[in-house]
């Protein structure tokens, strides 16, 4: 009885008949308590969306409404009449978590509406608003409500042209809102003025709680990157930060990279699109043997390739292999393999710290890592406490007496591990006699190889020939020779790093050009995934 009543009431002569037969089932669905109701203008079933009057009736019915928390209303070209029944509904609806308006033709008038609406209503956490045309004076309204409002917990206003003044606005509100978690402000027309009040707000405000923050597709320039730069060094809630296409260059790069120097929360970085060189991608590659939070770094850098630059991609492929690692290994993978890595004595201080706080690991190999002494005794000193770890292989390493004694004294407290190997270090003949004198020893000395072949040279020799392999390899690495390419892939087969070298004067193919989920490589341009 519900359906028909409110058909009539919402005016069914104003309606094309697919638009009615949208709400007559949004209704019943409503009726029937569902809790997610989409009236999406793209429906699978080939429907043509839904116009002011469906709207209207759908808004007049939700206001009694407790079931309902998501509302999808995105590409129906709605504009402020629409907008303006959601907000009456949603002065008295509290149920409503998520509304989706994305892609229609909102203006200042209807976010008027709707920011007045937020300033009472108690429920919606999620607004979407992606590519409608909210104006300057609309995101002044609406950062009047998100003074005041403590509910929502993601905005976004992407595509939306508030320009610099709207930003302002929006500022103001972040510098006291301490709810908003998520705010999308990507093609917003805004410049290095709207970056530099941004970034002053989320300084002054120490309770905010935004962890992620798209400002993509402006113009914030070095300027606004730079004060952003100098906010991040004291922010400690920003986990993601998209600054992709904002004409950054390597001044403003410079001062990203030293930001994450003292950051330690942030998690994503994004400045593909930007104008930075191989200066700016060499601070970064020093700064990230340094950081240990941020686990994906995204950059366009123009660079022609080089000796140079190889050495410092190269250790940016390496840094990623090694955070890649000790997050499977915290994860609960059981085995951590970085044979080939350059961990060197600060490596292996990352690794050690790994080992005793995990109880899962089974296999450690870190072969051909340039470990020496001091890195040797502070994986001796995490292996005392490990109790899970059975095989370890430092094969290969710069180890000398020292380093190698300190090892050896592990064993006698250590009663799990079976096997570790010490072979290719440069150990005195008498520290190797006095291992291999004691027939109990369970140190082995393998002909390590950089081709990864080996050949035990001890008694424990029969037990690690007979010993079948603990576990799988975990992370499955490809290599595609077009365009010089080399990718590094993870077990969900996804780009992890892409490096991209082209000469200067190179005609680049169109089949050599590859595109993956988070970039494209094109011309002389490298893309950096960590």
């Amino acid at each position: 009885p519900l359906v028909p009543r409110l058909r009539r009431r919402a005016g069914s002569s104003t309606m094309s008949v697919a638009p009615s037969l949208l709400l007559c089932r949004a209704l019943q669905q409503l009726a029937d308590g569902m809790e997610c109701i989409s009236l999406s203008g793209q429906q699978s079933s080939g429907a043509t969306g839904v116009d002011n009057a469906v709207v209207a009736a759908f808004a007049k019915a939700m206001e009694g409404n407790d079931s309902l928390t998501s509302l999808q209303l995105d590409r129906n070209e709605l504009g402020d009449v629409a907008a303006v029944s959601i907000a009456a509904a949603l002065q008295k609806n509290h149920s409503l978590k998520s509304l989706d308006l994305d892609f229609n033709k909102i203006g200042n008038a209807g976010m008027h509406s709707i920011a007045a609406a937020l300033k009472v209503n108690e429920g919606l956490h999620q607004l979407e608003m992606h590519n409608n045309l909210v104006g300057s004076y609309g995101a002044e309204q609406l950062s009047s409500a998100l003074r005041v409002n403590s509910s929502i917990k993601t905005l976004s206003l992407h595509g939306n042209p508030i320009g610099n003044y709207g930003c302002f606005a929006i500022a103001d509100a972040l510098s006291v809102n301490c709810t908003l978690q998520t705010l999308s402000l990507h093609s917003c027309c805004l410049g290095s003025a709207a970056a530099v009040k941004i970034a002053c707000a989320l300084e002054a405000n120490t309770g905010s709680a935004l962890r992620e923050l798209s400002l993509g597709q402006n113009s914030i320039g070095d300027v606004g990157a730079g004060r952003i730069a100098q906010m991040l060094k004291s922010n400690t809630k920003l986990q993601e930060l998209r600054l992709e296409s904002n004409i950054i260059g390597d001044i403003g790069a410079l001062q990203l990279a030293g930001a994450l120097e003292t950051n330690e929360t942030l998690n994503e970085l994004l400045l593909l699109g930007n104008s930075i060189s191989k200066e700016g991608v060499q601070r970064f590659a020093k700064v990230l043997q340094k950081n240990a939070s941020l686990t994906r770094l995204s950059i366009s850098a123009v660079v022609v390739s080089s000796p140079t630059m190889d050495e410092e991609l190269e250790d940016l492929k390496s840094n990623h292999q090694v955070r890649r690692a000790i997050e499977l290994a915290e994860q609960g993978s059981t085995r951590l393999d970085l044979t080939d890595v350059k961990l060197g004595d600060d490596g292996a201080q990352k690794v050690a710290e790994t080992i005793e706080r995990s109880s899962t690991l089974l296999s450690l190999n870190l072969e051909h890592c340039d470990i020496g002494d001091e890195g040797a005794a502070r994986l001796a000193q995490a292996l005392e406490t490990n109790a899970s770890i059975l095989e370890v292989s430092l094969a290969g390493n710069e180890i000398g007496d020292r380093g190698a004694q300190r090892l050896v004294e592990v064993l006698k407290l250590n009663h799990t591990i079976y096997d570790m190997d010490l072979g290719g270090n440069p150990l005195g003949d008498d520290m190797q006699l006095e291992v291999r004198n004691h027939t109990s020893s369970r140190v082995t000395f393998s002909n390590s190889s950089r081709d990864g072949n080996a050949t035990c040279t001890s008694t424990a020799q029969c037990h690690a020939e007979e010993t079948e392999p603990l576990i799988e390899e975990e992370e499955d690495k490809s290599v595609s020779d077009a365009a010089e390419t080399v990718l590094l892939t993870d077990e969900d087969g996804e780009t992890d790093i892409e490096n991209n070298f082209i000469d200067e004067a190179m005609e680049v193919p169109q089949e050599a050009v590859r595109v993956h989920p988070w970039c494209s490589v094109r011309g002389r341009v490298v893309e950096i995934m960590l």
